[in-house]
């Protein structure tokens, strides 16, 4: 028969190595909303989330709401935010804090723009690389546009 404290012993070494995962997504989130934040761009955790693309490779999608004049540059946080996410989950495993990165290797972001009585949608995606370079300051936004051009997308 299996004792109290066995059962203790073993859900707390279950919670332990689950913890990890949790605690990469947690960060993760939680680097997007601030930078977001930092730059007056509202985001809500439920909007954004990780996601399996067609091929098997992770997706991170994002919802944010714009002015009517300044959707380019929620667009743009938008990408910054995840890039600050990779570049955090990467030091992360740098430091020896978790085995493994959560980064995603494709960034969808879209933009709610109020120009009517329905809003506008923006969507564009960018690879994991381009929006690190982004965050980094390596490209700049002008150059970053011209990068995801063929993947915006006006509805």
């Amino acid at each position: 028969m299996i004792t109290k404290r066995f059962r203790s012993v073993i859900f707390t070494i279950l919670l332990l190595l689950g913890a990890e995962g949790l605690f990469a997504n947690y960060a993760f989130y939680r680097i997007v909303t601030n930078t977001c934040k930092a730059y007056r761009i509202t985001v809500r955790e439920g909007e954004m989330y990780f996601g399996k693309g067609e091929n098997n490779s992770d997706k991170f999608y994002l919802s944010v709401n714009s002015n009517r004049n300044n959707f380019e540059m929620a667009l743009i946080v938008g990408f910054v935010s995840v890039g600050q996410a990779i570049k955090h989950q990467r030091s992360l495993v740098k430091k020896g804090l978790i085995e493994k990165s959560e980064e995603p290797t494709t960034a969808h972001i879209t933009v709610f723009v109020p120009v009517t009585r329905h809003k506008m949608i923006i969507t564009a995606s960018a690879t994991a690389d381009q929006v690190v370079k982004l965050a980094n300051g390596k490209i700049d936004s002008a150059e970053f546009m011209r990068l995801i051009k063929n993947s915006m997308v006006t509805l």
